[in-house]
């Protein structure tokens, strides 16, 4: 591995002024990992100095570009912490800033998101007055330039969270929903290092962020987990992004691997129902990808797998099938008010 590391220092809170009601601010560490991102990487980094809360360090780290990022990093001096590194994917180069992180609190970033200017401010605020391990809050993204806000309505719609202020989740509640669906993005979740058990796994093709959380839910039983309405940032979709660059059956495909890696992980820690909750997203990835691969006129070897899974659970089966008609139903609901 190959770093470069500009000299650092982390921004003090000079007034020493309370943010809300305490007087206790954490070091948070923020860490951007970024690759080819040259384009967007200069207004990330400036909505992070930006924020109204300045005890903070900003490690950016550049998994091996090939754009002008070393350049353009260089013009914010002595206030970002560059490590360069050989090309080896996301989930490596955010352990990678973990490991220069001296702050309580990690921000994950994205190198093409955009913080709010009181987005550390109030996340602290909130993680502080709440005793909480992890919180996330809402966001506003990009669909044709335009910003619709976003929240997982299907999952929190009988959740009674106000709009305005900080929800805390009940451990088993939050844990049942982060297993049917990831609905804290990294640069809206702030973290205490503490509960970290390893870093990201660099085994996870999407959603590596997921996967350190239900790491974090399954060893920590006591885990406090907040969340609020209030949009606090901004999320940008494109065709460099693992997830959005990725589509149809490849990101299914994909997917499928890192449910399996899942089981494989944390069977020991999942009972019958979750694990059965897993096995029920394997099945509704595989319909969806037999779909696509139909409505192409292919005949992948993933049509004969989806018919050894309907013989061994048919009930599965078709609970996955009502399960993604109505999930599609609904997503061209929201999508139609938006």
């Amino acid at each position: 591995m190959i770093r470069f590391v500009c000299e650092t220092k982390s921004i003090l809170n000079q007034n020493n002024k309370p943010l809300l009601n305490t007087t206790y601010s954490p070091l948070v560490s923020i860490i951007i990992p970024t690759y080819n991102r040259s384009y967007s990487l200069h207004s990330t980094i400036t909505a992070a100095l930006n924020q109204t809360y300045k005890n903070i360090e900003i490690i950016v780290v550049d998994d091996g570009s090939t754009d002008d990022t070393k350049k353009l990093v260089s013009t914010f001096s002595d206030k970002v912490l560059y490590i360069q590194k050989t090309h080896t994917g996301q989930a490596d180069t955010r352990n990678v800033g973990l490991q220069y992180a001296h702050g309580e609190i990690i921000a994950p970033l994205d190198s093409d998101d955009i913080w709010h200017d009181k987005y550390l401010e109030k996340s602290i605020g909130y993680l502080q007055e709440h005793k909480l391990d992890l919180f996330f809050s809402n966001w506003e993204h990009n669909i044709v330039e335009r910003y619709h806000a976003n929240i997982f309505a299907s999952l929190l719609k009988n959740k009674n969270i106000p709009n305005k202020g900080c929800y805390v989740f009940d451990y088993a509640e939050f844990r049942k929903i982060l297993l049917i669906d990831s609905i804290a993005p990294s640069s809206g979740l702030i973290i205490k290092k503490s509960v970290i058990p390893f870093g990201w796994n660099s085994q996870v093709h999407i959603g590596d962020d997921w996967f350190l959380q239900l790491e974090i839910i399954f060893k920590k039983l006591d885990c406090r987990v907040g969340f609020t309405k209030e949009i606090f940032w901004k999320k940008n979709r494109d065709t460099s992004n693992v997830s959005d660059g990725r589509k149809g059956v490849v990101f299914r495909k994909l997917h499928i691997k890192d449910l399996h890696l899942i089981l494989s992980n944390f069977s020991c820690y999942l009972d019958n129902n979750e694990l059965k909750m897993i096995r029920l997203k394997i099945f509704q990835n595989k319909i969806l990808i037999s779909c696509l691969l139909l409505l192409k006129g292919d005949f992948d070897t993933e049509m004969k797998d989806l018919f050894i899974y309907f013989a061994q659970e048919p009930k599965l089966f078709f609970k996955a099938l009502m399960n993604g008609v109505q999930k599609e139903i609904t997503r061209n609901i929201q999508f139609t008010k938006n």
